[in-house]
């Protein structure tokens, strides 16, 4: 589910790949993806179908819960869709929390 915050934040959160639309003339910036899983799993920040950033988390070495947190921010090309994909097992419970902004 996208959400539109004060001054132009935004958030989405849910249990499936997320994706951040494009808007006409903005850059999209993702500063901070968290969320919980109960089974290792690969995130990818992809613009398009480059990926940005990525990361595999191990449960066995990392725990349940993940934060990744990038004050710059990963941007997004205006006119590109922000998409990040989860790639985890079969029956692997995730959820996560993307939030970011946009930028003329």
């Amino acid at each position: 589910m996208d959400s539109i915050a004060l001054n132009g934040r935004w958030s989405l959160t849910g249990t499936t790949d997320q994706t951040k639309s494009a808007i006409a003339g903005k850059s999209i910036v993702v500063d901070h993806i968290s969320g919980h899983t109960d089974a290792d799993v690969t995130l990818a920040l992809k613009q398009g179908s480059t990926t940005i950033a990525e990361w595999k988390i191990d449960v066995s070495v990392s725990g349940f819960d993940f934060e990744f947190n990038n004050p710059n921010g990963f941007i997004i090309a205006a006119g590109s869709d922000a998409v990040l994909d989860i790639d985890a097992g079969f029956g692997a419970n995730v959820n996560v929390n993307v939030t970011g902004f946009t930028i003329p």
